[in-house]
C-alpha cells in the first residue's frame, strides 16, 4: 500500500507523489515511514532523505525542518531539498571541504563557539549533498 509524500520548501513543492516508503533524518536519528505508520510530528536535521517508489530509489539532501505523518500522508517541510540528479558532485565536495576547514579554523578561538553552529550546518548540508549525489 502506498503513502502520499509531499516535500515542501520555501521555493515551493519539491516532491508530491505516492511512494512505498520514505526514510528521513530525524533529530533523534533516521526513521522510516511505511503505510499504516503511527501518527506523529517531528523535527528533522540536515541529512539524506531516501524515497522508495517501488520502481526506483531516490536520494535527496534536505535541510532542517519538520515532518508530519497522518494516516498514509507524509508532509515534509524543509529549508531546502536537492535530489541526487540535481547536485553537482564536484561542487558539493568542494563545499564540504571548505566547510570542514572553516570548522577546524574556528576550533579553539573565542568567536569559534558563536560561529560553530553556522559552520556545522553548512558542513552537514554539504555532506548530505555529496552522499545523496554519490548514491543517486
Amino acid at each position: 500500500m502506498a503513502i502520499d509524500l509531499t516535500v515542501v520548501t520555501p521555493e515551493g513543492q519539491a516532491y508530491d507523489k505516492a511512494v512505498e516508503s520514505v526514510v528521513l533524518p530525524g533529530v533523534e536519528g533516521a526513521f522510516g515511514v511505511l503505510s499504516g505508520h503511527e501518527v506523529f510530528m517531528t523535527a528533522l536535521q540536515t541529512g539524506e532523505m531516501t524515497i522508495e517508489t517501488g520502481a526506483e530509489t531516490l536520494y535527496a539532501a534536505v535541510s532542517k525542518g519538520f515532518a508530519e505523518v497522518h494516516e498514509d500522508v507524509v508532509t515534509v517541510m524543509v529549508g531546502s531539498c536537492e535530489f541526487a540528479h540535481e547536485i553537482d558532485l564536484d561542487r558539493a565536495k568542494v563545499a564540504a571541504e571548505r566547510a570542514q576547514a572553516q570548522l577546524e579554523e574556528m576550533r579553539g578561538t573565542d568567536e569559534g563557539e558563536e560561529l560553530y553552529q553556522e559552520y556545522q550546518e553548512a558542513y552537514s548540508k554539504a555532506v548530505a549533498r555529496v552522499t545523496a549525489a554519490e548514491r543517486g
